[in-house]
């Protein structure tokens, strides 16, 4: 059985390669005329011409315009640059912390928008006293030499008691004498920090937010505390 034999082609190039020639000559000249109304830095345009160069093999040396005036360093955010502030300012006081070797008593945490001061006792007051201890009022002190200076800060001083009922003249129940001691401790860090005052505030929980159950000595102690917020991000 005879096979059939294919037709022989026509000499010169296909047909379809006409109308691709003429396609690709007009995308050039699209091109072409895009670049010429474009502006562009000529250092980078240099680079890049050098970078085709080297990955066709035509230039075997490295570039010899210098890279750095054309990196780009990305902008950060205004909240990054608080965030960043107030990470240095914690570790500012935990070296502080440190240095008076108040680990057990004084307590720094970062939060989303800033910094979580704790003030336990023996560094904060005398039972039944909304008037604050010398360390107490050290520590303060250098706590507000780290934030002074950024009016802005909002501050809010939160005061807890434990469950043993006060007897006091002065104060007749531990709401009044958790919300005494946070007003204390708002005053002391605005007259030394410059905060603006509408920025901050003091409240007083008095024993009904405990951070453990009060069934021990040593756990009353630990909710008898001055909590300190810093916000650095509104």
């Amino acid at each position: 059985m005879a096979k059939n034999k294919c037709p022989e082609c026509p000499a010169g190039a296909p047909g379809w390669m006409t109308t691709f020639s003429d396609m690709t000559t007009l995308l050039l000249t699209f091109f072409i005329l895009l670049l010429s109304m474009a502006n562009f830095d000529p250092v980078r345009y240099a680079l890049t011409v050098e970078s085709f160069q080297n990955a066709f093999g035509v230039l075997q040396t490295f570039p010899t315009v210098p890279i750095h005036p054309i990196v780009d360093i990305p902008k950060k955010t205004g909240d990054e640059q608080v965030k960043k502030q107030s990470l240095k300012d914690a570790e500012k006081i935990k070296e502080i912390v440190q240095s008076k070797n108040l680990e057990d008593a004084v307590k720094v945490e970062v939060t989303e928008k800033g910094i979580a001061i704790m003030l336990r006792d023996p560094v904060g007051f005398a039972s039944g006293s909304a008037d604050l201890r010398e360390q107490g009022k050290s520590i303060l002190e250098d706590i507000s030499e780290v934030i002074k200076g950024n009016p802005d800060l909002k501050v809010r001083v939160e005061g807890h008691t434990d469950d043993v009922p006060i007897h006091s003249n002065r104060y007749h129940s531990n709401w009044e004498l958790s919300s005494a001691r946070s007003l204390s401790v708002v005053q002391l860090l605005s007259s030394q920090t410059g905060i603006h005052p509408q920025n901050m505030s003091a409240v007083g929980y008095g024993e009904y937010r405990p951070v453990v159950p009060n069934t021990s000595s040593e756990n009353r102690s630990k909710n008898r505390r001055i909590q300190i917020f810093v916000d650095y991000i509104k």
